[in-house]
Formats: C-alpha cells, structure tokens, sequence
C-alpha cells in the first residue's frame, strides 16, 4: 500500500536524520573533551616553565669578586675588614685555591665573615659589593627557614685594588624567602656562662615538658666545663659557644606598656636596649641578626621586654654553682601596620659582675 510505504519510508529518512544528529553531538562532545584535555597539558607545562624561571630568578650568585677562604687555624680571631696586602699574611690565616701569590701583585684583598644558623638560614651568598671612600657594604642573600642551631661563621675576601689599604664593612641582608613557621613557639633562648674561672656547671630548665627541642640536647640537665670566654665543653669533649633551647610559647596579649618601633629605627633601637640590658657586643649582634628579618617584614612592632618575674613564672633556670650575675632577656613582638601610641617602658640598666650568666630569646604575640 503507498501510504504504508511512504511513512516506512519516512520513519527511515528520519532515523538516518536522527542518527547523524547523534553522531554530530558526539563528535562534538569528544572534541570538546580533547580541547578540554589539550588546555590542562598546556596549563601545568605552562606552570612547570613558570616555576622553573622563578626557581632561576631566585637562584644566588656570588658576587665574582668575593672569594670564599677557609680558617686554617681557628683559634685565630681574624676580625672583618682587615686588608691582607701580601700572599704571606694571607696564607699565614687562611688558604683558597682561587687566591694565588701573583694575584697580590695588582690586588689586595678584605677580610668579611657572616655568622650563619646552620638550621634557619640556608644559601647564604654575598651577591654584590660597593665601596666608598673607605667603606663597603656587602650585601648577603639568604633563605630564612624554621629551627635554630649552631652558629657557624662563613669566612670571604674581597678583591680590591692596591690602593685600598684601610677599610670598614657594613652589611645588608636580604631574605628571599621566608619560611611560614610555627608561631607558637619560644624563640632561640640562648644560655651563655662566663665563670671567673674553669669549673664544672650544672644546667636545668624548671619546666622541661615544655621543651620542643635542645641543641646540646637537654635530658633532665646541661653539665658542661664552662671556660671565663664563654667555651663549654660537655662530657663528650664536644665545644659549644652556648645552650640553645626553644618551647611553647607562653605569651599570648599586649603589655599596657612597651615601645612601638619602626622598621628603619629596629637596629639602633635593638643596639641601645640590648646594652642597657646588659648584653655584650658579640651576644647583641647574635640577638640583631636573628631577630632583625623577622622584625624588618613589619612597617612597625609593638615590642616588650619581660621583667624578671614573669620569665622565671615561665621557665625557671637553675645554674650550679650559683652565678653572681644571671641576666635574662625575652622580648615580645607583635608586627603593626601603623604606629599606635603606648606607655615607654622603663628598663633597669644591668651590670655583669663575677660569674656571668646570660639568656636571651623572644616570641610572637599571638
């Protein structure tokens, strides 16, 4: 029958029509799936390119100029700035295979050392120089990371000209990155004895569960022979310039008193309240250098000094035999992002008689 015949006919073109529809959808989702596919390729490729260049831009090179020397001897204090201006007086103290006798013949070279925390700072690199009348001023790049350790000094020379024969050295320290560390903890108290002479002096901290951690390690004490320079000597025979723990942090508001210090006034603040604590110039410049990059992130900082009694209602220390002196030093901060007005607090000015013992540490208000 034709009509019978026409709508199979018409059921069929339509089922044809339907089935290239459908065959054209999909084309089009896998397409789309491909584009898909193609654009997260291009983007972590993109990203790796990109992580790479700003892994590169941050990679630290030395200032060619400045030469890496190693202490032949290191009882001798050589002191930064001195100018070597023959290879004998050089090679009497230090030794570097890129420093030879003939360099001497049209240079001299000057001496500069950075003290480096073998745990939070990492790459330190003096990357350029620039000299003035009589000065030059180095600048050191770093990576700041967490933890506290031994101090360790890095010792360099700079080549100069001949003429140069007296000189001083300023140092500029940049951190390119800074490690998002753990605020709740006590910052690097360090324990320095100075006896009147060499004895046997027994440590202890009056909360050790509070202890996150301790280098020489601490268990129940310290017990080291402790030399009037300030070297101690534990059972082992090991030397150490000090005592360094770190704990939970205890503070946790703002004092109604204290100081409010810009970042460019943090040096000279630091310098002038550290003396008048009772800090001697090289405990200071420890205190500076580890504090100072910390500090120098905020446009200001609420500081606080702790009194005596809320230290000792903290961590008490125990020192046998009992020192004549004991100083201890915590400051508090909290970083501002303008200045706010507050009560000066009134520092007791510290003298150091007989056997010495200092600490100083800090931490974040939370």
């Amino acid at each position: 029958m034709p009509i019978k015949k026409d709508i199979q006919k018409y059921v069929f073109y339509d089922r044809m029509i339907i089935g290239e529809s459908m065959k054209k959808k999909n084309y089009k989702w896998v397409l789309i799936l491909i584009i898909v596919v193609l654009c997260i390729v291009a983007f972590f490729v993109l990203n790796k390119q990109q992580t790479n260049q700003i892994s590169a831009s941050n990679k630290l090179v030395q200032d060619s100029n400045i030469i890496t020397v190693k202490l032949i001897d290191e009882t001798v204090t050589a002191n930064d700035g001195i100018v070597f201006e023959d290879y004998d007086a050089f090679s009497s103290i230090f030794e570097s295979n890129k420093v030879k006798e003939k360099d001497f013949e049209k240079n001299n070279y000057v001496l500069f050392s950075v003290n480096r925390n073998t745990c939070g700072e990492k790459n330190v690199t003096p990357i350029k120089h620039t000299i003035k009348d009589e000065k030059i001023k180095v600048t050191i790049s770093y990576e700041a990371d967490c933890g506290v350790c031994a101090t360790e000094w890095l010792y360099y020379v700079i080549k100069v000209d001949k003429n140069v024969t007296h000189t001083t050295i300023d140092y500029d320290y940049k951190a390119i990155n800074n490690a998002n560390c753990d605020p709740q903890i006590e910052k690097k108290p360090m324990i320095y004895l100075y006896p009147d002479e060499e004895e046997m002096v027994t440590i202890k901290l009056g909360h050790p569960e509070l202890l996150l951690t301790s280098y020489p390690k601490y268990d129940s004490s310290w017990r080291v022979v402790a030399h009037p320079d300030g070297t101690l000597i534990d059972e082992n025979g090991r030397e150490y310039y000090g005592l360094f723990w770190e704990g939970k942090n205890h503070t946790n508001y703002v004092h109604d008193e204290g100081f409010v210090v810009e970042r460019d006034e943090i040096i000279t603040f630091l310098e002038e309240k550290l003396s008048v604590l009772g800090l001697n110039e090289k405990e200071a410049n420890e205190f500076i250098i580890y504090w100072l990059p910390i500090l120098e992130e905020n446009e200001y900082n609420y500081i606080y000094f702790e009194t005596e009694e809320e230290i000792n209602n903290y961590m008490t220390l125990s020192v046998n035999p009992r020192p004549d002196t004991m100083i201890r030093i915590y400051m508090d901060y909290k970083g501002l992002s303008k200045k706010i007005n507050i009560k000066e607090q009134k520092l007791t000015p510290k003298k150091r008689e007989g056997f010495t013992v200092i600490e100083w540490g800090g931490s974040l208000i939370k």
